[in-house]
């Protein structure tokens, strides 16, 4: 949708692809044709010919999937189509991060210390996927017993991400920052860079906030990073769009990372402090045409949140769902493609929407962002919506000293009590039909309902209320001498409910629920929906509090579920393929006997 935003325009006629899964995505209402491509965005061949179909000038391959494939790029140039991204070769240089240390290194850049996993191992390391980015096939080691299954977990995660199951392990600098440098070149040999972008802010090594300039650089840091970044670009005869990623540690040395040959999901941050439009720039190199900028500042400030589709209180598990609401904020720069009514399913990350503020200082992007991160309305599934919040009131990054390591622990989940009050009234007021309002037939007790949320039991009686709905539900009301209104949405037996200060997703319960079994106490249940990988137990099989069962993918996360008690495999429920759903069993483990 950004892509064909730019492409629109400019004059030219965006054609959009889509897999079965995404046979009603937005996106396709965004461009002029769309063409259906089958089961997957890596099949080169029905992109190329649907390309062929509408007769279509370009390919420009977005920031994943194939942005990043060299085969890709070739076949493209083969067929006669323009591929908006830099070379096959210079891709291939890139590709893999184990042979561009070898360019880095001869243009004079240092890199983080490699480690030989033959020799002995000082630790922590981190373990790092050749090929391709996004915290795929990342692990961080902190002893010698965690690496065996670091480096199998890495591998496998790296072969379906990338397709290249190649890894590099490399010393581990603590409390670093992520700096990174958007580099353009074009045809005629001019390369320059954009200046940077501060992601020191990461979940699982993916980025949860950037902002631009970074916090952590002064003059003479920026331009000696910057030529860095250049003498880069020019060492892998750059083309197109990319960027240059290096680690920033304490003392003031930088490392370099990476390469990403693609346009980056962060974009926005840069775009926000240059006034540029990175996907036009990216459009016309491709078209040949000179870049003809060269800027020497930046102004103002950027920061970007990434919304995404999680449950920050546990492990970041992605979620799925039914988007009921979506409201996205005013005043800011939203890039998304989510509607009423959208399916999150599990194919995909978990991203949602980019938030990005601007201000004249950073200050006043920052008060910009929680803002709106504090307008922002989405319910019906969960999100990490109030930890971005979390994060940018702390003070470690009001005061610009987050690094890679700064995560905090979420804050203590809370059952707010006037989104329990606004849901009660809502379903106090929501009669059955041909019943009027606040009907009883049972003049004696005050009805109540019983409710569930944040893994709490709650017993509500609903007294005598009289707040009236507001117009498309919503609910005024005073709790504790404040007056809110509160946004909700029902959808089954859930009600999602939205204020300014937080939004909860409550579950009604049956009058008389039936008790939990003794089986349902010894499984092992799925945290997150999400496809079965490996099984990792037979039945039959002793186990011990900790042991790995299943091992789950959902939104490119793997998750191993381990075991809770001692005991022995009864049953395995599910099998290698299978789509589970949140709290599915996946493994009955009877408990140990002790032997007499």
């Amino acid at each position: 949708m950004r892509i064909a935003r730019t492409a629109h325009e400019i004059g030219i006629s965006p054609v959009a692809v889509y897999t079965d899964a995404d046979s009603r995505s937005p996106h396709l209402r965004a461009a002029d044709e769309s063409v259906a491509i089958g089961g997957s965005y890596l099949d080169i061949d029905r992109i190329l010919d649907a390309a062929r179909k509408t007769n279509a000038d370009a390919i420009h391959p977005g920031y994943g999937f194939l942005a990043e494939n060299a085969d890709f790029a070739d076949a493209c140039h083969r067929a006669g189509i323009l591929f908006i991204g830099p070379s096959a070769e210079a891709i291939r240089k890139m590709g893999s991060k184990i042979a561009a240390r070898d360019v880095v290194v001869a243009a004079g850049v240092p890199i983080v210390p490699a480690i030989d996993p033959k020799a002995a191992i000082e630790f922590p390391v981190l373990i790092k996927a050749s090929s391709g980015g996004g915290g795929r096939g990342m692990r961080v080691v902190t002893s010698a017993t965690q690496l065996d299954g670091a480096l199998k977990s890495a591998k496998s995660e790296a072969e379906r991400a990338f397709g290249d199951g190649s890894l590099l392990i490399e010393r581990y600098i603590e409390n670093a920052r992520h700096v990174e440098f958007q580099i353009f070149g074009d045809h005629h040999g001019n390369l320059i860079h954009l200046f940077e972008r501060d992601c020191s802010i990461q979940r699982r090594h993916q980025k949860i906030i950037e902002e631009s300039p970074s916090a952590a650089l002064n003059p003479d840091l920026r331009r000696r990073m910057g030529e860095a970044a250049v003498a880069i670009g020019r060492a892998i005869g750059y083309t197109n769009a990319g960027t240059i990623e290096f680690l920033l540690a304490p003392s003031g040395e930088f490392f370099f990372i990476e390469v990403n040959p693609r346009i980056q999901v962060e974009h926005p941050v840069t775009e926000l402090v240059t006034g540029l439009d990175l996907i036009r720039l990216q459009i016309e190199v491709a078209e040949g045409k000179p870049l003809t900028l060269n800027p020497s500042s930046a102004g103002g400030h950027a920061i970007e949140a990434r919304l995404y589709a999680e449950d920050p209180a546990n492990n970041f598990v992605p979620s799925n769902g039914t988007v009921h609401v979506w409201r996205p904020p005013a005043h800011v720069r939203v890039d998304t493609a989510l509607e009423e009514g959208a399916h999150i399913g599990i194919q995909y990350d978990p991203l949602l929407a980019k938030i990005a503020s601007y201000g004249q200082d950073r200050e006043t992007a920052r008060r910009k962002l929680i803002h709106a991160l504090r307008s922002t309305c989405i319910l019906g599934l969960q999100t990490n919506r109030e930890y971005l919040i979390q994060l940018l009131e702390s003070e470690e990054f009001r005061e610009g000293r987050a690094t890679t390591t700064f995560l905090p622990a979420p804050r203590p989940e809370v059952v707010d009590p006037g989104c329990v009050a606004a849901a009660v009234l809502y379903l106090a007021k929501s009669p059955l039909q041909g019943v009027p309002p606040n009907y009883r037939n049972n003049p004696y007790r005050s009805p109540t309902f019983k409710l569930r949320a944040h893994n709490r039991d709650l017993t509500v009686d609903v007294g005598s209320a009289r707040t009236p709905m507001n117009a498309g539900n919503q609910i005024t009301l005073t709790h504790d001498g404040i007056t809110r209104t509160y946004e909700i949405k029902q959808a089954g037996d859930e009600i999602f409910v939205h204020s300014p200060t937080t939004s909860l997703a409550i579950a009604r319960l049956p009058r008389h629920p039936r008790p939990a079994s003794a089986t349902q106490r010894e499984s092992a249940n799925s945290p997150m929906p999400g496809q079965v990988l490996r099984i990792l137990v037979q039945e039959g099989q002793q186990v011990k509090t900790g042991d790995s069962l299943v091992v789950l993918e959902a939104m490119k996360m793997e998750q191993t579920i381990r075991t809770s008690m001692d005991g022995v495999v009864k049953s395995i429920l599910v099998v290698a393929g299978q789509v589970v759903t949140p709290g599915q069993m996946l493994v009955q483990i009877s408990a140990q006997e002790n032997p007499e």
